[in-house]
Formats: structure tokens, C-alpha cells, sequence
């Protein structure tokens, strides 16, 4: 490299479990490592932003990173977004679905890019944002753990994520107005029929049955509007998974926020632990043989608690998907159930606490895995192989974008 060039990182909000500041040093970090110059700037709402933000405006950067940020909502007194006062592409790494992020995608900004967990969630934001100069899907990194001990014994399954009680959810459903309330309520049988089915396609059938015409704009307000049904769907299948295995006697190690919500005749075989910051979850994590994985909210992608179960040699049992199908082995880098068929859950989890020869063979070839591909230097390494199609094809992606729209959905043309 020529000339040291800088890497900007934000974190401009706090994410469940300090998880955004987490994200934000461990991709500094690895451009750090790569030979770039980074920075890193946290702050909140409530800080005196113009002190925060005006040191970097005017200065240029190979590129400009936040997690879920709230810097594209952003603007000065006369409208000039924010993120253009920075020179530097300025990418968004989106770590929800879009449809929760729709007041930041709907910025004005010249220079803003979407990063996204999902290959469909992707393919959502090129249609219905068209606004946003490029999208990229790229699954998070992860981290290996400093623990170095012996795991437990394989006699339980260890879940960590965030629990709502799907009746809960299912409250701010019926309290919708119509047509949104039947809508989500329509979605979400789709969902749970087909739970590989995503939420925009879901709502494009009811559109197309219910003979609807929504241009870009509408089709992704309506979206937002019903968020509720997609945070649902997470809920219902944490619920699914959690009853099945409960309910064959297979014990449960649950960590994370709401979990005293969930309510089971099965208490015997469940264990509940306070939450941890993101730091400390691949601790948990890395001491534990078997780990459960619940992602129908990415269906076209990998969450990444899998990706941290690979890192640090523990068994990931995950809910099979088109995306983890292709670039996962079935039995060798993951164990995969279906949601469909909700009872291929407990048989896998059954083989994997029985059979030791399976959780070495996957534990160690899932590693060499994530060692190969899957960590915070490999995923900036790609972020920079991007640097020529966002500098030469961003007019050839705006085209294609309007002509994939025209076809993949004529209605609403």
C-alpha cells in the first residue's frame, strides 16, 4: 500500500448486548490488522453531535462503516445529509431485516450502501430502495473465545438469544388497523407453513390474491408498518424449538433477556441465565459442546451465533435454509434440522449428544471452516474487493434494478 488510507467505524447505537460496539472494534480491528488507519467514534443520541460528528466532516476515507446506524436519519439545518459531509462511501450494515430499518434506507444521501445478513433481504433492498447506491449481503464474523478449558459434559443443548412471548407479539397484530391486521395475520400462516418463505414474498401473495397494486414506496411502508408479524415469526419458532426438545426430555440452557416469559410443563429440563454482553457470549459459548441455532428471520442466510458456535468448536445445530445448504456441509460444518418437520430437531440434537465421533468430526472441519472464510479479517478483506463495482457499476445496478422490479413483480409496476 502506497499511502496509508483511512477506515472511519461508528457505532451510533446501542444493539441488544453492547453487540453493535462489539461489531464496530472487531471490523476495526481487522482493517487495523490489513495496514489501514481506523478510527472508531461511539456515541448516542444524547450526546452533543455537532462535537461528535463536524472532526470527520470533510475528510476522506476509504469507506465509512456503522452497525443499524441512525447516521443516515441524520441532517444538517439546510437538509444536507449528514453522511455526505464525510468523503468516504458510507455502508450500513444492517443487522435486522430491512423492513425495520425503513427510515434510514429512505435517506437522500449520495454516497449510502446497505450491507445485509440475508441474500433475499438483499434482493428486498434493491427493489424497494432504489435509492441506495449499493447492497451488498455479507454475514457477520465472529470471534474466538479466550477460554482454553475442558467443554461440559454433551448432556445439554445451550440456546442464547432474546425471547418474546409470541401471544405478546401477537397482541400488536389484532390491535392493528385493517387492512393491516388481516394481512399480517394472513403472513404469518404462510410463515409458519412454509417457514423458509420470506416476509416480502409472503406479502406479495396477499397483495396479488387480494388483486393489490403498491409502487416501491408503498410496498416498503407497508412493510415496516408490519413489522409485527415477522417479529412473531422469530418468537413462535424459538417457542417450537424450545417445546420440542423440552417436551423429549432433552435439557435446555437458556441465556438471554425474556426467557422468564416462556412458560413450559417441561421446567425440570430448563435452565435460565441471566444475559451476557456480546463480549462474553463467546465465553459461554466456547465452553459448551452443542448450541442451538433459530434463524426463520434469515432464510436466506446465517446468523451469527452460528458462525461464533464454528469459531470456537461447538456444535451448531441450525434450521436448514437454502443459503446454509449451499455454502454449509450438512454433518461436517453444521447439523441441520428442519422447522418444517419440527421433530428432525429433537432426533439431531438425540445423535449429537450420543455420538462423540460426530461432534469431533464437525467441531474440528466447522473451524477449519470458519478459519478459511468466516472471520472479521476475511469479511473486511471482501469489503474492499468491492471498491470496483462501487466505483464502475453503480449506473449498470440502478438499470437492472428497475428492470428486475418490472418482472419479478408486473402488478405493482
Amino acid at each position: 500500500m502506497e499511502s496509508q488510507e483511512k477506515i472511519l467505524v461508528f457505532c451510533s447505537r446501542e444493539i441488544c448486548y453492547l453487540s453493535g460496539n462489539f461489531f464496530a472494534h472487531q471490523l476495526a480491528a481487522a482493517f487495523d490488522d490489513l495496514g489501514y488507519e481506523t478510527t472508531v467514534c461511539e456515541f448516542t443520541s444524547q450526546d452533543d453531535l455537532d462535537a461528535v460528528l463536524s472532526p470527520f466532516f470533510g475528510k476522506k476515507y476509504r469507506a465509512v462503516f456503522d452497525f443499524n446506524s441512525l447516521l443516515p436519519r441524520l441532517a444538517m439545518d439546510d437538509g444536507t445529509p449528514v453522511i455526505d459531509l464525510i468523503d468516504g462511501p458510507f455502508y450500513d450494515y444492517i443487522v435486522d431485516h430491512p423492513l425495520f430499518h425503513y427510515n434510514c434506507l429512505m435517506t437522500r444521501a449520495k454516497n449510502f450502501h446497505a450491507i445485509v445478513l440475508d441474500e433475499g433481504q438483499a434482493d428486498y433492498v434493491k427493489e424497494y430502495h432504489p435509492q441506495v447506491k449499493s447492497v451488498h449481503m455479507l454475514p457477520l464474523g465472529a470471534t474466538i473465545a479466550l477460554f482454553d478449558g475442558e467443554k461440559n459434559r454433551a448432556d445439554h443443548i445451550l440456546f442464547m438469544g432474546t425471547y418474546d412471548a409470541p401471544e405478546k407479539v401477537y397482541d400488536i397484530v389484532k390491535a392493528a388497523p385493517e387492512p393491516f391486521c388481516g394481512m399480517m395475520k394472513r403472513i404469518i400462516e404462510m410463515r409458519i407453513a412454509v417457514p423458509e418463505l420470506p416476509m416480502e414474498e409472503a406479502f406479495a401473495a396477499c397483495l396479488k390474491e387480494d388483486d393489490m397494486e403498491l409502487d416501491e414506496a408503498q410496498f416498503a411502508l407497508f412493510m415496516n408498518t408490519m413489522y409485527a408479524s415477522d417479529a412473531y415469526i422469530r418468537d413462535y419458532f424459538r417457542k417450537a424449538a424450545l417445546d420440542e426438545l423440552l417436551k423429549k426430555k432433552i435439557p435446555v440452557q437458556l441465556v438471554g433477556e425474556g426467557w422468564e416469559k416462556y412458560q413450559t410443563p417441561y421446567e425440570r429440563y430448563r435452565t435460565i441465565e441471566k444475559p451476557v454482553t456480546f463480549d462474553l457470549s463467546f465465553e459461554k459459548i466456547a465452553r459448551e459442546q452443542i448450541m442451538l441455532d433459530v434463524s426463520p428471520i434469515f432464510n436466506r442466510g446465517v446468523h451469527d451465533r452460528a458462525i461464533a458456535g464454528m469459531a470456537n468448536r461447538t456444535v451448531v445445530l441450525t434450521d436448514s435454509n437454502p443459503y446454509r445448504c449451499a455454502h454449509f456441509k450438512n454433518r461436517k460444518d453444521m447439523m441441520f434440522y428442519s422447522l418444517a418437520k419440527i421433530d428432525s430437531l429433537s432426533e439431531a440434537a438425540g445423535e449429537l449428544m450420543e455420538n462423540e465421533k460426530l461432534r469431533s468430526e464437525i467441531r474440528e472441519n466447522a473451524y477449519q471452516t470458519f478459519c478459511a472464510g468466516h472471520t472479521w479479517r476475511a469479511r473486511a478483506k471482501e469489503i474492499l474487493s468491492w471498491e470496483a463495482e462501487l466505483s464502475e457499476n453503480v449506473r449498470g445496478n440502478h438499470c437492472k434494478k428497475s428492470a428486475r422490479r418490472a418482472s419479478a413483480f408486473p402488478a405493482a409496476a
